[in-house]
């Protein structure tokens, strides 16, 4: 069956764009030409190449169609077909899914060019009848230093830029309001404006003066882009260039001005070429060569640019979106409109350079011409069907191709594909209609500058939110580890607390407005002593001497962690106190041991909330720490007992962790935990303490009516269920009879105040007026108490008011704790600094590290010592650095035998007393010995104002029963 030669021709550029696409084989320079020199069959071809073009015209294959000139020089035809490439646009269906082709390369060919004729034609201000000599009569390396000069008025492009000046052009795009980059700007200066200082806005401006000032002196006196442009890394680099001037090829990122140096050296050769060229006094000779030299040189940079637009692994994926080659139809190639000349430079160049462009050329030529241009002497081989199961003209193309470049075999233009067409092809009548080659759509043209940008614009709000959420989390939140030894907690209260062990930069001071050692808020009360020294300050020198341990050559150190409520809900900053104590008795037991102690100390801190209410929290965080950092030798505080107490001390006896407790007062945790060493006395003890007031009171019989009041049991508390029950039984075993039979509870209203309503409404508007009232509460609830009484006519009779421990919290000296004329309260303490410190170091450290200067002659007599807080965190701190030190315990040697060691130590004239764990026996059922208790009155004088007196106690150590506990 006969098939027409567009049929033919159509397939063939068919199967040439699927061969691309597939797997990026050559493309050659496909030239049609009739079998017969006949000039109705050469119009039959031209026919040809337009219809395959025009087939074209409805897809979206990148086509140019390069037009036919028969007039002018042919030479300068052949430069303008290149330069029309150059430029493009490249036509296709539609909207292009991808930019046009860019041509630094030719672009920068281009400007030489413009710089020539600029100089060849004298300049666009000569006057008619000027007396400057034409070009042909000036010297010719006076002409190429013209050119040069030129080139550099035109900024090394190829058209001299816009009118303006260069400031405006360079703040034009910057300060415009309607450009993204512009409202960043003006956004970002009005920001600066209004907020920042005048000497950083000067600073800023100057800055943005030199970038500018630099930037323009650049871009007026360098290429684009300069060295690191593509184009002038080519220019300097092609081998092209190297094998025709003298200046060899050299470019490096590193060393700009080499670089530009070659770049500019290479630039005076090749205007020099183009020069002879044109210039009408150049031999034949040297003009031919010149002439080849220039077309050869446009081809090899529109080539490049082209292979450069094709490249697979390029950022911009540009070779994985461009799948089809360009194509270029040239339906009437002759020698006149110089169109077989830019063919031949295609052939040549090819046959030169190793690289491979993409592009297509479908060329329409005179039989006459091909025998002149292509054939030469030698027949071209018929084109026909070979051996194999796919063969055709390209197959044999390609095969041949390797040989067909070597001079030997006489064929100069190896990358050419002549198909011969014949007569009955050509004349074959109607065809099918011509599809456009079709063109898959490639998902790589989703990878854009926009879509990554939106991809950026993306992944940018993605990790603001992760890091917001990971800020609500974490207390030192990272979007790539995250420090997970401290978390985000929100208790009852509402108010969120960082929980955990501070690690990092991490701190639970936050803005440091919290209580001060000396009770009060900042900037109040502020001649008090500790009125400066806040939880930041400790933290942050607990944080300064922990660096200078680890700068120790040669340091041998153990790490404590204090654990205690350090951050509280708005409002209730005073629950703080407690814990502020105990670390800074803490840390002033790592800086007297760090004083001369070979074993030195470090201390992490660890927060459980208000209250102790995320106890278990924190817990877990500190056993995650010490499984990384052996180190930890243990935990001293834990000072409160809640519901969690039991689970947090069997965590920390399952990491192997000893808890030398300060002011946990429970019973139960020593009988149920080896790992459990408490330095206070137990609720227990205690109840047995004010019994001795109990008796002393002597009460009639019938008169024996007790109220005990109670906290409603939470979570957070099982302080007030424990003094509840043991002083209850104390009261029973005393002859006393309970109002209600049985413990009265109260609750607290919203922000923690207690609410003693109905409590106070069944005690003192009973049948029986009670003698005594237990408070089996917290420290916090008995200044509402005594205002509650001294209001309740129902409790006016004499009073005897008992409660615990917690009490020692209350700041009777101060005013802030009242007391009910017809009260008397007595409490217990667990140590009484002002009669068993007065031997110790403590005050003289508090002195030197934390300025504690008190101005009473005792010192441990004010507030900050005067409730045994601190001086029981001192005391255990050095305990377990003692039990550590007999364990030869340390960061090099382990941590495992502190717990045993623990029950070998033995400390005298101590703040507190003598600290002896040798008689303490693990899981003891019988309270432990040598705990120190006191036994506190507080009443008022004539002028209703609180008076303290120490009726009884014992120091720490003293195992002798209390006496002189006289009401």
């Amino acid at each position: 069956m006969r098939t027409t030669a567009k049929y033919e021709v159509d397939a063939l550029v068919q199967d040439l764009v699927a061969q691309f696409s597939a797997a990026r084989l050559p493309m050659p320079v496909v030239v049609l030409y009739a079998q017969e020199d006949d000039p109705e069959l050469d119009a039959e071809v031209r026919a040809v190449v337009r219809a395959v073009q025009e087939a074209q015209e409805g897809g979206d294959l990148p086509h140019r169609t390069v037009p036919h000139v028969p007039d002018g020089d042919p030479h300068d035809n052949a430069i303008a077909i290149l330069d029309g490439l150059a430029k493009g646009p490249w036509a296709r269906r539609g909207p292009s899914w991808y930019r046009a082709y860019p041509a630094p390369r030719s672009r920068l060919v281009a400007a030489i060019e413009a710089a020539t004729r600029h100089v060849l034609d004298g300049g666009p201000g000569r006057a008619p009848g000027s007396t400057a000599p034409p070009a042909a009569a000036r010297p010719f390396d006076e002409l190429v230093e013209s050119v040069l000069t030129r080139l550099r008025d035109l900024h090394w492009r190829p058209e001299p830029r816009g009118a303006g000046g260069e400031l405006q052009r360079l703040l034009s795009p910057v300060l415009n309001s309607t450009t993204l980059i512009g409202a960043f700007v003006l956004a970002a200066l009005t920001s600066l404006l209004t907020q920042a200082s005048w000497q950083l806005v000067a600073a800023v401006l100057l800055g943005a003066v030199v970038v500018l000032g630099t930037t323009g002196w650049v871009r007026r006196n360098t290429a684009p882009l300069s060295w690191l442009g593509s184009a002038s890394r080519w220019f300097a680099t092609t081998t092209f260039l190297a094998a025709s001037g003298r200046q060899a090829a050299a470019w490096s990122l590193w060393r700009p001005r080499m670089s530009w140096d070659v770049t500019q050296a290479r630039a005076r050769e090749v205007a020099g070429e183009i020069l002879k060229a044109h210039l009408p006094g150049t031999p034949a000779g040297e003009r031919d060569r010149a002439q080849q030299f220039h077309l050869q040189l446009r081809t090899l940079a529109l080539l490049e640019d082209l292979r450069w637009a094709h490249r697979s692994w390029a950022p911009d994926a540009r070779g994985r979106k461009r799948r089809v080659p360009p194509v270029v139809f040239v339906p009437g190639a002759d020698t006149a409109g110089g169109a077989l000349q830019v063919l031949g430079a295609i052939s040549d160049v090819r046959s030169r350079r190793s690289e491979q462009d993409p592009l297509l050329v479908l060329a329409a030529v005179a039989r006459a011409d091909v025998t002149a241009w292509l054939e030469g002497d030698r027949a071209t081989p018929p084109v026909g069907p070979g051996p194999g199961p796919r063969s055709g003209p390209y197959e044999n193309w390609v095969s041949d191709l390797r040989v067909r470049q070597s001079p030997s075999r006489g064929r100069a233009l190896a990358w050419t594909l002549p198909v011969r067409l014949t007569r009955q092809q050509l004349q074959a009548g109607g065809t099918t209609r011509l599809a456009p080659v079709p063109v898959r759509r490639s998902w790589w043209f989703l990878w854009s500058r926009w879509s990554v940008l939106l991809a950026l614009v993306l992944v940018a709000a993605g990790a603001g939110l992760r890091t917001q959420q990971l800020a609500g989390e974490y207390c030192e939140a990272r979007l790539i580890g995250s420090n997970a030894d401290a978390v985000w907690r929100t208790g009852p209260g509402g108010t969120p607390e960082c929980v955990g062990v501070a690690t990092g930069s991490v701190t639970f001071a936050g803005d440091d407005a919290g209580i001060r050692l000396s009770g009060a808020l900042p900037g109040r009360d502020t001649d008090r002593t500790g009125a400066d020294t806040g939880l930041g300050a400790l933290e942050e020198a607990v944080r300064r001497e922990n660096e200078r341990v680890d700068a120790l050559p040669d340091v041998r150190y153990v790490t404590v962690v204090y654990a205690g409520a350090l951050t509280t809900a708005a409002g209730q900053e005073g629950r703080a106190l407690n814990g502020l104590k105990e670390l800074a008795g803490v840390h002033l037991a790592q800086m007297r041991n760090n004083a001369g102690d070979p074993l030195k100390v470090k201390v992490l801190i660890a927060n459980g909330g208000q209250d102790m209410y995320f106890q278990t929290e924190m817990v877990r965080r500190i056993v995650d720490l010490a499984a990384r950092d052996h180190s930890i030798v243990g935990v001293v505080g834990l000072g409160r007992d809640t519901a969690d107490s039991d689970t947090a001390l069997t965590l920390l006896q399952q990491a192997g962790l000893p808890v030398v407790s300060t002011t946990n007062s429970a019973s139960y945790l020593a009988r149920g935990h080896v790992n459990y060493f408490g330095l206070a006395a137990t609720d227990q003890e205690e109840a047995a303490a004010l019994r001795l007031i109990v008796d002393g009171l002597g009460t009639p019989p019938e008169e024996r009516w007790a109220a005990v009041l109670t906290r409603t049991p939470t979570p957070d508390d099982r302080y007030s269920p424990e003094h509840a029950r043991y002083g209850s039984a104390m009261l029973t075993d005393a002859g006393y009879r309970l109002i209600g039979g049985r413990p009265l509870e109260y609750g607290l209203t919203s922000n923690g105040d207690p609410d003693y309503e109905q409590a106070l409404a069944t005690t003192c508007h009973g049948e029986h007026p009670p003698a005594v009232l237990y408070l089996a509460g917290r420290a916090d609830d008995v200044n509402q108490l005594m205002r509650r009484l001294a209001d309740d006519k129902g409790c006016a009779r004499p009073l005897t008011v008992l409660t615990g421990d917690d009490l020692t919290k209350a700041q009777f000296r101060t005013g802030g704790t009242a007391v009910a004329p017809q009260a008397t309260l007595y409490y217990t303490a667990l140590s009484d600094p002002a009669a068993t410190a007065r031997g110790s170091d403590l005050a003289a450290t508090a002195a030197s590290v934390l300025n504690l200067v008190p101005r009473a002659a005792n010192p441990y007599e004010d507030d900050v010592f005067s409730d045994g807080s601190l001086a029981l965190a001192y005391d255990a701190t050095a305990a377990l650095q003692a039990g550590a030190a007999k364990a030869g315990a340390s960061q090099r040697t382990g941590t495992g035998s502190v717990m045993a060691a623990l029950r070998a130590v033995q400390l005298n004239n101590r703040p507190t007393g003598t600290v002896d764990f040798r008689a303490a026996a693990p899981l003891a059922t019988d309270p432990q010995p040598g705990h120190g208790l006191h036994v506190i009155r507080v009443r008022r004088d004539a002028r209703g104002a609180p008076v303290t007196d120490h009726l009884c106690g014992r120091p720490a150590g003293d195992t002798a029963p209390l006496t002189g506990c006289t009401p």
